[in-house]
């Protein structure tokens, strides 16, 4: 081997820590980036609503789609669906136990067996019930990434402040998402460290790895420990307290484009309806 070239499992490795480098906010100036924080919480909440009160097949590619082209007028289309593949264990395993635990059992039988107390069938409705499950994960997950990659930390806290949401809640949950991107940096250069001590994480099965996930939890852990305390002694520095003043952020303001989302959503659901209508139960 070309001592260049890198081991298949190092090279994995290095996908799995840029994929997780992914869940970060990119600047930008689209349709998406300039709606206000509230707009595109609603648009998550909705779809998700949506996804959950659904089930059709058809319906749940559509929401997919409606994400994948919002990534594409964004001009984040490859990273979102770079960042959707770390969902793919979890998409595949739904597909998996659905198709055989499912509880549409319409059409042909592909399969049926007795395992004990168990009895997996697998037919054709079940395993477009199953496609339309792993779907569902893709699209909540997939707005979820959207509102990530497109909001930043301060205007989601301008946003809360616009709400009239307290301080106390209104910074929370912003430095929740402002961790979301420090912790996968972070978790990204402690994986980088450990696989330069030899340590290969893709070699095995859970349960024969166990004590290298415990070389990864441990310091991720302590990484994060260490992050809380110096942002509470930061924040006591300053003086913050649960009875403290307002913000000096400067709150948000609803404009056309957030108008203009409103009406793509309600289209969005009463297309969803009429086909989820439409399609095969």
């Amino acid at each position: 081997m070309n001592p260049e070239e890198k081991p298949p499992g190092k090279e994995r490795e290095t996908k799995k820590i840029r994929r997780l480098k992914l869940l970060r906010f990119y600047p930008g100036d689209s349709f998406l980036h300039r709606l206000d924080p509230r707009t595109k919480l609603l648009a998550l909440v909705v779809i998700s609503i949506v996804a959950f009160l659904l089930s059709a097949l058809s319906v749940m590619i559509l929401v997919f789609l409606f994400e994948v082209l919002l990534a594409v007028t964004s001009s984040l289309a490859k990273k979102f669906l770079a960042a959707v593949t770390l969902v793919s264990p979890l998409f595949i395993l739904v597909i998996i136990l659905d198709s055989f635990f499912s509880k549409t059992t319409s059409g042909p039988v592909w399969y049926s067996a007795t395992i004990g107390f168990l009895h997996p069938m697998v037919t054709q409705g079940g395993v477009i019930f199953a496609l339309a499950m792993g779907f569902r994960l893709l699209a909540i997950c997939g707005i979820s990434i959207l509102f990530l990659m497109t909001t930043s930390h301060d205007d989601f806290i301008r946003s809360l402040r616009g709400m009239k949401v307290p301080p106390t809640i209104s910074f929370s949950l912003g430095y929740a998402l402002r961790s979301t991107t420090t912790l996968t940096e972070e978790t990204g250069q402690i994986m980088d460290a450990q696989r330069s001590r030899g340590l290969e994480l893709d070699r095995g099965t859970i349960v024969t790895n166990r004590d290298k996930l415990a070389a990864l939890f441990i310091p991720v852990t302590v990484a994060l420990l260490k992050r809380s305390k110096n942002t509470a002694d930061a924040m006591l520095s300053r003086g913050f307290r649960p009875s403290m003043p307002g913000s000096g952020y400067k709150t948000k303001k609803f404009g056309r484009p957030d108008l203009l989302m409103g009406l793509i959503l309600m289209a969005l659901v009463i297309v969803l309806l009429a086909v989820n209508s439409i399609s095969p139960a």
